[in-house]
């Protein structure tokens, strides 16, 4: 099983904000869960997502 991730996590691992974090659940740019109300990553999807060269899309 994978480790899951918080917002906080995925701002330090590609160092921006806590609102673009948010920004990119609420257009589904990155791969997420919503836990009780939390917004959580696993820390596969998020392998995967970077694999696939998403993260240099997004980041410009």
């Amino acid at each position: 099983m994978s480790n899951l991730l918080t917002p906080e996590n995925i701002c330090q691992r590609y160092g921006v904000s806590i609102w673009t974090v948010y920004q990119w659940t609420s257009k589904s740019l990155i791969p997420h869960l919503k836990i009780r109300g939390m917004v959580r990553f696993r820390e596969e999807d998020i392998e995967k997502w970077e694999s696939k060269g998403a993260v240099q899309v997004n980041l410009l």
